[in-house]
C-alpha cells in the first residue's frame, strides 16, 4: 500500500485545517467533538460516504453535524486516527470488543480483521503460559461478541492437551477453569504424567502420585459441560483411579471417560465399578490394559447388572476371567478372556453389538464356537478378531457364520496369516452374505489366487462398502490389476486400502483408469506403492475426472517433482476431493509453490499432509500465505524443522499447534 496519503492526512488529526464536518461522539457528561474532512471520510468508509451525502446530512453554519452518541470519545478517537494515518493503535486502554463493534458499524473491515487476530493472539499468550482460566473466558468473550466462524466455535469447545507438560500452577489453574460455567465439553489430558504433579498447600498431604489427580477430580464434582475426558497414559495407580470414582458419583455431566494404561489394579477397578452403581450418565469407560484382574473384573461384573446407561466398555488385557453372563445392558465390549462364556453369552445376550478380541492366541476350536454363537446371534454387528492365528478350520467356520448371519456388519481378520485357500472360502461367503459392509484382510498371505478370488466376489456383492487389504505379503501387479477391473464393475465399495502392494506405476496407472469409471469410491489409500512420478501424473489426470472421491493417500510414493506439479493441476479442476496425503514423496520447493497456487484456487480440500518433502523456507512460506487466504483447509500438516516459518505466516490458528 502506498502510505504518502496516510503521511499527508496524519498533519489534519492534529491540525483539522479546512474541515468541514464536527462530530459529536458520546453522550451525557462524555461528549467529545471531532473536526474532519468529509472528503477523507466518504473516500475511507462506505458508511460516511452515505451517512454524509447531500441527502442524508443536517448542515449548520457550513459545517456538517454528525452525531454518534453510541460510540465513546475514546473509541472514535482510535477510529478517526486510523481513517486518517491507516495506523491502528490500541495500547489496551480501550475495549476490543468496544473497538470491534463501532468499526463494524463504521465498515472499517481492517480494523476487525487487526482485532480477531490480536484477540486470537491474546489467547495463545494464555495458552502457551498454562493460564487456561484465562486463555477460555478471553475466547468465549471473543465468540459471544465477535462474528466467527465454525472453526472458532469447535476450539473452544474442545481442548487438547495431550502431552503438554503441566505443573502444580497450570493444574490448578486448569481445575478452577473447570469449576466455572464454561463452554469447555472436551478435554484431552493424555500422557501429560499427571501422577507426578506434586501440588502443594491444600493436598500436601497426598503422595505426590495423586495430588494432581485429586486437584482433577475435585473440579469434577463442581463442573457442569464436560462430557469427554480422555487421561489415557497417565498411569495414577489405584489411589488416584479411587479419586476418580468418588468424582463420577457425583458429576451428572460426563458421558466418556477414557482411562487406557493407567494401573488401576484391582482396587482402583473396584471403586469405579461401585461408582457405575451410582452415576447415570456416562455411556463409555475405557478401562484397556490396567491389571484389574479378577477381582475388579467381578466387581464389574456387578456392576452391570446394576448400572442401566454404560454402552461401551474396553477392559481388554486386565486378566479379568469369564464372567460375561453378567451383562445385560452393554452394547459394546472390549473382553481378552473367556471365549466360550462369551459365546455362550452370544446366544442369549440381547444388546451387545460391538466385540473385540483382538491379540488373543485363539485356535480354532475357539473360533468355531465363536462362528456357532455368531449362527444365532441376532444383534452384534462388529467382531474383531485380528492377530489371532487360528488356522483354516477357524476360517471356515466364520464363512459359514456369515452364510447365515444376517446382524454383522463389520468383521476384522487382520494379521491372521489367512491364505489363498482360506481367503476364497470368505469370498464365495461374500457373494452369498448381504450385511457385511466392512471387511479387513490386511497384513495377510493371500496370494494370487485368493485376491482375484476377492476381486471376482467384489463384481457380485452389492453391499461390501469398505475393504482393507493392505500389506498383503507376495502379492504381484497382475492381482492388483483384476481390483481394478473389479472397481469398474463395483457401484457400492466406499473405501479400499491397499497400502504397501508396491505395485508400482503400470498398476497405479490401472487403477487410474478404474476411478475415471467407478461412481462410488471416496476414499483411496495407495501409500507405500513406488507409484513414481508416471503413477502419479496418471492419478492426477483421473482426479480431474473423477468425482466422487473425497480421500487419497498417496505417502512414500516417490512421486517426485513432476507427478507433484501434476497433482497440484488436479487439484485446481477437482471439486471434490477434501483430504490429501503426499507425506514422503521428494516433492521439492516448485512443487510447494504450485501446491500454493493451487490452494488459492481450490475450495474444497480441507486437510493436506506434505511432510517430510523437503519443501525449503520459501515454498513453507508461500503455502502459509495460501493457507491464510484458503477459506476451506482447516489442517495443513509440514514438515517440523519448518513449522517457525509457518507459524510466524499464519494470521488465524488458534493454539499454536499446526
Amino acid at each position: 500500500m502506498n502510505n504518502e496519503p496516510f503521511q499527508i492526512f496524519s498533519n489534519f488529526v492534529e491540525n483539522p485545517k479546512d474541515f468541514d464536518v464536527k462530530i459529536k461522539v458520546g453522550e451525557k457528561r462524555n461528549i467529545k467533538e471531532f473536526k474532519a474532512h468529509s472528503i477523507i471520510l466518504s473516500a475511507r468508509s462506505d458508511y460516511f460516504k452515505a451517512a454524509l451525502s447531500s441527502r442524508w446530512a443536517k448542515v449548520e453554519d457550513g459545517f456538517i453535524i454528525f452525531d454518534k452518541p453510541n460510540i465513546s470519545p475514546a473509541v472514535f478517537e482510535i477510529l478517526i486516527n486510523y481513517i486518517y494515518t491507516g495506523t491502528f493503535s490500541n495500547n489496551n486502554e480501550v475495549s476490543f470488543f468496544d473497538i470491534f463493534i463501532a468499526a463494524d458499524e463504521i465498515g472499517l473491515v481492517e480494523i476487525n480483521q487487526q482485532i480477531k487476530e490480536h484477540l486470537r493472539n491474546e489467547v495463545l499468550k494464555y495458552f502457551r503460559q498454562g493460564k487456561f482460566l484465562k486463555a477460555l473466558e478471553l475466547y468465549e468473550e471473543f465468540l459471544e461478541n465477535i462474528p466467527h466462524s465454525v472453526k472458532d466455535q469447535k476450539r473452544v469447545l474442545s481442548w487438547d492437551l495431550s502431552n503438554y507438560r503441566i505443573g502444580s500452577e497450570e493444574i490448578n489453574d486448569l481445575s478452577k477453569m473447570l469449576c466455572k460455567k464454561t463452554m469447555l465439553t472436551s478435554l484431552n489430558l493424555s500422557s501429560i504424567e499427571l501422577r507426578s504433579i506434586n501440588v502443594k498447600k491444600s493436598y500436601f498431604k497426598l503422595s505426590r502420585i495423586t495430588a494432581g489427580v485429586k486437584v482433577l477430580a475435585d473440579a469434577l464434582c463442581k463442573n457442569s459441560t464436560l462430557k469427554d475426558l480422555n487421561l489415557d497414559s497417565n498411569y495414577i495407580g489405584s489411589e488416584g483411579g479411587k479419586a476418580l470414582a468418588g468424582a463420577l458419583c457425583k458429576n451428572s455431566t460426563l458421558t466418556s471417560l477414557n482411562l487406557r494404561f493407567n494401573f488401576l489394579g484391582s482396587f482402583g477397578g473396584e471403586a469405579l465399578a461401585n461408582a457405575l452403581c451410582k452415576n447415570s450418565t456416562l455411556t463409555s469407560l475405557n478401562l484397556y490394559c490396567n491389571d484389574l484382574g479378577s477381582f475388579g473384573g467381578e466387581a464389574l461384573a456387578d456392576a452391570l447388572c446394576k448400572n442401566s446407561t454404560l454402552t461401551f466398555l474396553d477392559i481388554g488385557k486386565n486378566n479379568l476371567g469369564s464372567f460375561v453372563e453378567a451383562y445385560s445392558i452393554l452394547t459394546s465390549l472390549n473382553l481378552s478372556e473367556g471365549v466360550k462364556a462369551l459365546a455362550d453369552a452370544l446366544c442369549k445376550n440381547s444388546t451387545l453389538t460391538s466385540l473385540d478380541l483382538q491379540e488373543n492366541k485363539l485356535r480354532s476350536e475357539e473360533v468355531k464356537v465363536l462362528a456357532d454363537a455368531l449362527c444365532k446371534n441376532s444383534t452384534l454387528t462388529s467382531l474383531k478378531l485380528g492377530s489371532n492365528h487360528f488356522g483354516s478350520e477357524g476360517v471356515k467356520a466364520l464363512a459359514d457364520a456369515l452364510c447365515k448371519n444376517s446382524t454383522l456388519t463389520s468383521l476384522d481378520l487382520q494379521q491372521n496369516k489367512l491364505r489363498s485357500e482360506e481367503v476364497k472360502v470368505l469370498a464365495d461367503a461374500l457373494c452369498k452374505n448381504s450385511t457385511l459392509t466392512s471387511l479387513n484382510l490386511g497384513s495377510n498371505h493371500l496370494g494370487s489366487e485368493g485376491v482375484k478370488a476377492l476381486a471376482d466376489a467384489l463384481c457380485k456383492n452389492s453391499t461390501l462398502k469398505d475393504l482393507n487389504i493392505s500389506r498383503l505379503l507376495g502379492s504381484r501387479s497382475e492381482e492388483v490389476k483384476a481390483l481394478a477391473d473389479a472397481l469398474c464393475k463395483n457401484s457400492t465399495l466406499k473405501d479400499l486400502n491397499l497400502t504397501g502392494y508396491c505395485i508400482g506405476s503400470e498398476v497405479g496407472k490401472a487403477l487410474a483408469d478404474a476411478l475415471c469409471k467407478n461412481s462410488a469410491l471416496t476414499s483411496l489409500n495407495l501409500g507405500h506403492n513406488s507409484l513414481r512420478a508416471e503413477g502419479g501424473k496418471a492419478l492426477a489426470n483421473a482426479l480431474c475426472k473423477n468425482s466422487t472421491l473425497k480421500y487419497l493417500n498417496l505417502q512414500a510414493n516417490q512421486i517426485g517433482s513432476e507427478g507433484g506439479k501434476a497433482l497440484a493441476g488436479a487439484l485446481c479442476k477437482n471439486s471434490t476431493l477434501t483430504s490429501l496425503n503426499l507425506r514422503f514423496n521428494e516433492l521439492g520447493s516448485e512443487v510447494g509453490k504450485a501446491l500454493a497456487d493451487a490452494l488459492c484456487m481450490n475450495s474444497t480440500l480441507t486437510s493436506l499432509d506434505i511432510r517430510e518433502n523437503e519443501l525449503g523456507t520459501e515454498g513453507v512460506k508461500v503455502l502459509a500465505d495460501a493457507f491464510c487466504k484458503n477459506s476451506t483447509l482447516t489442517s495443513l500438516n509440514i514438515e517440523s524443522k519448518s513449522k517457525k516459518a509457518l507459524g510466524d505466516a499464519l494470521c488465524k490458528d488458534f493454539f499454536g499447534f499446526y
